[in-house]
């Protein structure tokens, strides 16, 4: 019974003592409860005193977010303003830029094209305007809008010389006198006709301009010289007018002579000339030489051949002796051969033929090179114009043509004495050929009937 009796005991403790811990932890944790409930009222009394400021201020944050945001659009706005007005400047300084470049040029194309333009004369005068215009022009150290506006000068000189030119402009100045030399004298602008006066001597007449780098004289007739003169001294006369604007004088001043045209071909006119001086004479030997070769009367044959095959050998070869030319030889060799056969006969007279072609056909070859020969050597002539050609612009540039006129000259002139020479040659050598083969064809055809009429029994 102790056993039981001690467990239960036991038992009776434990749970006594489990029964005063429960109670004593309840108690703590309503205790802890208690405060925890106090303490979280007092927090949330704390949390609605402090809502309503932190309200207040995450509402005045808010407003001057918004009010911030604001400002950064309104500086966002301002800055893209700014970008686009930044551009729109920049492309305003860029397109007056382009247009100052292109006014830059246009003033130096039309003062190098007012330069040309101008009468020999005139660039005497204006002479010192356009080396300045080229100083500008040429100065890398001036800005772009510096030059266009000293570049303005030589519009200013062009607008004073419209001015002038108003009824006539008379200057001084120097030209080249009929003699080759420099007289000094008075110029007179007329429209477009330019008179000169000398005043060293008596010689006037219109100035020329073309195929010189001076301006030169061209006195006319005694009258019309002094009509200029008296002109250009009191500003009254009668002067004369050259339509063609002194064109056609100057066309007539650059007509050469044959010996002068064919210098200007260069060196490869003489083979040229060469080969045409040869080929000539050639053709009127050859000429005289085909032309001169005499073929049997209509009917010879017949009256050689009637007593051949009567048997009358002697009197048929003596009509064949009186043949003259290279068919007579023929036919006698073929009388002498009669008595032989038919096809002796036949190589007989063709023996006869191929001795006589040779003849007839010598020299005809060089003819026919001649011909083939001086359109290549035409050829040669305009490359080699042209080599020289290309080496004036590498000098002198494309601006000149003057510079130009002797290699483009030689190109021209070499290639049309060429084409002279070869058709020529050409068609004499067509027409000695087709003589030559006509006299061998008409020697075949005597041959071929010489035979044919043959009827002797061999």
């Amino acid at each position: 019974m102790k056993p039981f009796f001690c467990a239960g005991l036991f038992v009776l403790i434990a749970g006594s003592l489990q029964g005063q811990v429960l109670s004593q932890l309840e108690t703590s944790v309503k205790k802890d409860l208690d405060a925890s409930v106090r303490e979280l009222a007092a927090i949330r009394d704390s949390i609605k005193e402090e809502k309503i400021p932190l309200a207040q201020r995450v509402s005045e944050l808010e407003a001057e977010l918004r009010q911030k945001r604001r400002e950064v659009e309104r500086i966002q706005r301002l800055r893209d303003n700014a970008s686009v007005d930044l551009n729109r400047l920049e492309d305003n300084v860029k397109s007056r830029r382009e247009q100052i470049d292109y006014m830059a040029n246009l003033v130096s194309e039309y003062g190098r094209a007012f330069e040309v333009r101008l009468d020999l004369s005139e660039s005497q005068r204006m002479k010192a305007e356009f080396e300045r215009f080229d100083d500008i022009s040429n100065n890398s150290e001036l800005s772009k809008s510096q030059k266009l506006e000293a570049q303005i000068g030589i519009i200013e000189a062009a607008l004073k010389r419209v001015d002038e030119l108003v009824g006539g402009m008379v200057f001084d100045g120097r030209a080249v006198t009929p003699g080759g030399v420099y007289e000094d004298g008075k110029f007179a602008i007329i429209g477009p006709s330019v008179y000169f006066a000398s005043s060293q001597s008596e010689v006037a007449g219109l100035s020329l301009s073309a195929g010189s780098l001076e301006p030169s004289v061209f006195p006319l007739v005694p009258e019309m010289d002094a009509g200029i003169r008296e002109m250009i001294e009191t500003g009254k006369g009668l002067a004369p007018i050259d339509v063609t604007l002194g064109n056609a004088l100057a066309l007539k001043r650059e007509e050469q002579t044959m010996v002068q045209h064919i210098r200007a071909g260069g060196i490869w006119m003489y083979p040229i000339l060469g080969f045409a001086l040869v080929s000539l004479l050639t053709a009127i030997f050859k000429a005289f030489e085909i032309y001169s070769v005499k073929m049997p009367p209509h009917g010879a044959l017949h009256e050689i051949l009637q007593p051949l095959n009567a048997g009358k050998d002697a009197e048929a070869r003596a009509r064949a002796e009186a043949i003259e030319g290279p068919a007579g030889k023929m036919l006698l060799d073929a009388v002498i051969h009669a008595d032989e056969s038919k096809e002796l006969v036949e190589e007989v007279m063709y023996e006869s033929m191929i001795e006589v072609q040779p003849k007839l056909e010598r020299f005809l070859q060089f003819i026919a090179v001649t011909a083939a020969t001086a359109p290549l050597l035409g050829l040669l002539g305009t490359v080699t114009g042209m080599i020289n050609t290309f080496k004036l612009i590498t000098i002198f540039g494309t601006g000149d043509a003057k510079s130009l006129s002797s290699g483009i000259s030689e190109a021209l002139i070499t290639t049309e004495f060429g084409l002279i020479v070869a058709i020529p040659a050409l068609i004499l050598h067509a027409l000695l050929s087709r003589r030559a083969q006509g006299i061998l064809a008409n020697m075949e055809r005597l041959a071929v009937s010489f035979v044919n009429g043959m009827n002797r029994k061999n």
